[in-house]
């Protein structure tokens, strides 16, 4: 047995000089003796309680002994190594008795349960299919002790090939020693396929543009056979006929290092032998020094095109590009520009803060009308790495706004036109219009200011201000006053719209704006003459139409009226764009007119700048805590603002680069030079001295060579194929190298960005990439020939077991424990209701022989009544009679006695 919390029993040290010394100084009922007696059980019970506290554990042996074979199934497994596998199980389970347990678990990359754990085992083969790519033994026998039962006899035997491509079974076993499980492993003899594989394909790390790259493809082959190496860059092509000896080959060829960029090599050898066609390819990254490469992106067509001729008159390679590439072709740039370009996917926007953050490149973010906020940037994950925030300090920039929502309140808002059909056939019994209007307005109306003023007005064929145009109201009044909004009559749209003109137009805010919600039917003549005197008095109008009517005329109206037109098919979202529209008026995110920029902090791109042209617009922004802003513009907003983010760099220029604000810009004669060291300064710094990485076995080594003072450090970010980053120390093997290595985990691209820095800052740095073609699994790769003995070892397990000796007790046996603390609370609580009654009831000397002569006498005269019928006074027999005067004779005996006591 054992304690789970012994501390718990230094209660009882408190506890019982207590429970005495209450018992001597209280007040006593019963005779000494008893009170003596219940004060032992109350001790005995406190005891108890305490022992339950510490919560005792019963250990218990079991005589059961549970196997579970666990299988490697991963590719470097033949098919006559599973045969091997599948006849030793059959073997070793026939073996066992009735009392053993067996379970059949299946491994690669991961386990899987093929036969539950049973004492009842029937094994006709394996049925389990795991992922082939990798040999976890470590992780599988990890996951098989969860399973494992933790009474008796437990004992894993392992059928692998000894080959490990991840994870550790060394120390997997000794975390397995010490729940006290055996490990067998028993070795199984794969033999080689008839494979031909590339395991290195080597180019130098740099080159120069039009320079005949050496590439150098190493191939492996169990057998000796004619093959073909094929190398390809996008570019060329060239086939190399190769006669392979068996083991390891060396072909050499040179390809054209092309333009400035990514050249990357791809090498693919075939031959006709070759029966595993996973491993027969794999690729070199090679950057060609030059001019920066940026790709530029338009979120309108033509927008980026002043910019890219700016660019590329300033020496930079630039791509034009409608779409923001995917991961594997950012990686060919050194920064990106997007133009004007809205929010994009949280995939994409994802894609590029991995660019910038982990792998050292830039970005530089140029505004317009459907950037920034307009373009949704708020809250994704562009936004978290750019140095401006999306939206606005309202509380220091909004103005006061005036804002009279226009409801047509006519009979036809009463139904659902959402199919869009004639006003004849409308869909009965769908969405209530009118119901949407107040939901819309009610929300319109919590999304202004409490300093703001909103009216509602209801048309039909006359007007009705259900809301006087005031401050904003309470909630509860707004909403009573939108619910006397019930459909009936006819539409007339153009005499709401005066009314609502002649109390807009002596309002004393800067924003007056009217939101029109109607169907659209009827034949008002008048309503584009309204319209444009609306816009005559400076008050902007928008429209929301649901779908039917006068769909055209109404967006004339808006279009008059200077605002926005929403045709509302989808009936269902009209109350957000009530809340829209208004917070589009009332949080004006673009601002325009004429604003000269003026110099913020000290910057290598505003330096030697003395002058700049008026720009006509910019999009509103908030500059973050840490960022610095080298140009503001207006009252103080930022204008180009940037920031160090992760590895990269990122900046932000709220304004556009086209001839809609950026007129007088675009024919400045600093324009070319002002944008090559905007998008000069965000490029890495380290792009023309990347590190070396080679691909070594299941390894990445990486080497980067800098000049620096010996108390930097280096640090290599390693993205890896699934978008996974770990950061990798790397050591100083010389005076100026260092070194470091990562796994490859599984195939794809890898990108390697080293960051050397000291106290004083970010020193020296670099990225490159590199390919793995295929997983380490399907690399040649020799039997680890200690694994066996050295798992066996830590275990107490046993290398290559006979299959009648699986079920042999293993050397260390678990038991079982079972909680006590429920039986001794029990008891305790027995012993405290005897404790209560001796000290309530008074107990004497021959109470036990009276309590069982009433026992005995009670039972007996009632069946006696029962079973002999009534008799009158004098008819019983003598000899009863007698017998009853002795019996109450002795029983009143016993009762004179207990009175004396």
């Amino acid at each position: 047995m054992r304690l789970v919390y012994p501390l718990a029993l230094l209660v009882v040290v408190p506890a019982l000089p207590l429970v005495w010394t209450i018992a001597r100084r209280g007040r006593r009922t019963v005779p000494p003796g008893q009170h003596r007696l219940a004060t032992i059980l109350r001790s005995i019970g406190v005891v108890l309680l305490t022992l339950a506290l510490a919560q005792p554990l019963l250990i218990t042996r079991s005589p059961q002994r549970t196997v579970v074979f666990l299988v490697d199934r991963s590719s470097s497994i033949t098919d006559q190594a599973r045969s091997a596998q599948d006849a030793y199980i059959t073997a070793a389970v026939s073996a066992a008795s009735a009392r053993d347990v067996t379970g059949v678990a299946v491994f690669g990359r991961e386990l899987r349960l093929d036969m539950a754990l049973t004492a009842t085992p029937r094994f006709d083969g394996l049925s389990t299919i795991v992922d082939e790519t990798a040999t976890d033994l470590g992780g599988a026998l990890l996951a098989v002790a969860a399973v494992l039962p933790t009474a008796g006899s437990r004992r894993v035997v392992v059928l692998t090939d000894g080959v490990e491509t991840t994870g550790s079974a060394r120390a997997a076993a000794r975390e397995l020693a010490a729940a006290g499980i055996a490990v067998d492993i028993l070795t199984i003899e794969t033999g080689r396929s008839r494979d031909v594989l590339i395991t290195r394909v080597e180019a130098p790390t740099t080159a120069r543009e039009g320079e005949q790259v050496p590439v150098v493809i190493t191939v492996q082959s169990t057998v000796s056979g004619p093959a073909t190496v094929t190398v390809a860059t996008g570019r060329e092509e060239v086939a190399v006929p190769v006669d392979l000896q068996r083991g390891s080959n060396v072909v050499r060829v040179e390809v054209a290092s092309g333009e400035p960029g990514v050249l990357r090599v791809r090498a693919e050898v075939a031959a006709a032998f070759d029966e595993v066609s996973q491993n027969n390819r794999a690729e070199a990254m090679v950057r060609v020094l030059g001019a920066p490469i940026v790709a530029v992106i338009e979120g309108r067509l033509g927008d980026g095109s002043d910019l890219v001729r700016a660019l590329e008159a300033g020496g930079m390679q630039v791509a034009l590009l409608a779409a923001i590439p995917g991961s594997a072709e950012l990686l060919g740039y050194d920064g990106v520009v997007l133009v004007n370009h809205p929010a994009p996917s949280a995939a994409v926007a994802d894609e590029l803060a991995a660019f910038v953050e982990e792998l050292g490149r830039g970005l530089v973010v140029v505004g317009g009308d459907q950037s920034y906020g307009p373009g949704g940037y708020e809250d994704t994950a562009l936004e978290e790495i750019l140095p401006v925030r999306s939206d606005p300090d309202d509380l220091i920039r909004r103005q006061p706004v005036a804002e009279v929502l226009v409801i047509d309140t006519s009979g036809s808002m009463a139904d659902c036109h959402c199919g869009g059909g004639p006003r004849d056939a409308p869909e009965q019994g769908g969405v209530n219009k009118t119901d949407i209007s107040r939901a819309g307005a009610g929300l319109a109306i919590s999304a202004l200011q409490p300093t703001d003023r909103v009216g509602v007005l209801a048309f039909t064929s006359g007007t009705r201000w259900a809301l006087e145009l005031d401050t904003v109201p309470a909630p509860d009044v707004a909403a009573a006053a939108l619910n006397t909004l019930t459909p009936q009559g006819d539409t007339e749209i153009s005499q709401a719209l005066r009314e609502a003109l002649r109390v807009l137009k002596d309002a004393p805010e800067e924003i007056r704006h009217m939101v029109l919600f109607t169907d659209g039917w009827g034949d008002d003549a008048d309503i584009l003459s309204a319209a444009q005197d609306i816009a005559a008095e400076g008050i902007t109008l928008s429209v929301l139409g649901t779908g039917e009517g006068t769909g055209e005329t109404l967006r004339r109206v808006a279009a008059l009226g200077g605002g926005q037109f929403y045709p509302g098919r989808d009936l269902d979202a009209v109350p957000e764009i009530f809340v829209e529209e208004t917070l589009r008026v009332a949080r004006p995110l673009i601002a325009e007119g004429s604003f000269l920029p003026a110099l913020g902090a000290a910057s290598q791109v505003t330096a030697g700048l003395v002058a700049a042209p008026p720009l006509r617009g910019y999009v509103l922004t908030r500059a973050k805590a840490t960022a610095q802003v080298t140009l503001e513009v207006g009252p103080g907003d930022p204008l180009l603002a940037t920031w160090q983010r992760g590895l990269g760099r990122a900046t932000a220029w709220t304004s556009d680069a086209t001839a809609r604000w950026s007129t007088d810009w675009v024919s400045w004669t600093g324009y070319v030079g002002f944008w090559g060291r905007v998008v000069r300064d965000v490029l890495p710094a380290g792009r023309d001295t990347p590190p070396e990485v080679r691909l070594d076995g299941g390894t990445i080594r990486i080497r980067f060579d800098a000049a620096v003072p010996l108390d930097a450090v280096a640090i290599a970010h390693v993205r890896d194929a699934g978008g996974d980053v770990v950061s990798v120390p790397l050591q100083r093997s010389g005076e100026s190298t260092f070194t470091g290595r990562v796994a490859v985990q599984e195939e794809g691209t890898y990108w390697v960005a080293v960051q050397v820095e000291n106290t004083e800052g970010t020193l020296a740095g670099g990225s490159a990439g590199i390919v793995a073609g295929y997983a380490d699994e399907f690399t040649f790769r020799d039997p680890d020939p200690s694994l066996a003995t050295d798992v066996a070892r830590v275990t107490g397990g046993r290398a290559d077991p006979a299959p009648t000796a699986a079920y042999d007790p293993a050397p260390a046996s678990g038991a079982a424990e079972r909680e006590l603390w429920p039986l001794l609370v029990a008891f305790a609580l027995g012993l405290f209701l005897i404790d209560v009654a001796l000290r309530r009831l008074v107990v004497a000397k021959g109470d036990l022989e009276v309590w069982k002569e009433a026992v005995r006498l009670t039972p007996k005269k009632a069946v006696e009544a029962i079973a002999t019928p009534p008799l009158e006074p004098g008819d019983e027999p003598a000899a009863q009679q007698r017998e009853v005067h002795d019996e109450e004779e002795t029983f009143s005996k016993l009762l004179r006695r207990k009175r004396k006591t």
